[in-house]
């Protein structure tokens, strides 16, 4: 059975700063990062928040519920087309594995995300067991 983490990092890409939430099954975050900030020079890495998803399963729908909360608090900052809205809002031209659609945060979006996965994660090991119960 894998343990799921959910995430949010900041990262430096060509001078920009960049945040990223996501799910990985890696127990350290920063390994599912380290092919990338080598290849593609990610600078000025770092984990805000992390935490383990309740129920030791895959819950892609944790990711989901994150990206439909941000959309629907700070639209201004969603990508709109054909009347669609996305919650990515920029592209990297490389093909950077998980992180060529991004959407640049503001610092109110941050703390959002923070929040949720304190919320809805547990932050230690230990104590995803005792959510199972």
């Amino acid at each position: 059975m894998k343990v799921y983490k959910l995430y949010l990092v900041q990262y430096y890409y060509l001078g920009k700063r960049y945040y990223k939430c996501g799910l990985t099954t890696k127990k350290n975050v920063d390994d599912r990062f380290k092919y990338d900030k080598l290849k593609y020079n990610l600078q000025k890495f770092s984990i805000i928040k992390s935490g383990y998803l309740k129920g030791l399963m895959k819950d892609d729908n944790k990711e989901k519920e994150l990206f439909k909360l941000i959309m629907d608090k700070f639209p201004e900052n969603n990508y709109i087309k054909n009347g669609k809205r996305y919650f990515h809002n920029e592209w990297f031209k490389e093909q950077i594995n998980g992180i060529t659609e991004v959407r640049k945060y503001n610092q109110d979006e941050v703390d959002v995300a923070k929040e949720f996965i304190i919320n809805n994660t547990a932050i230690k090991f230990k104590d995803l067991l005792i959510c199972r119960n």
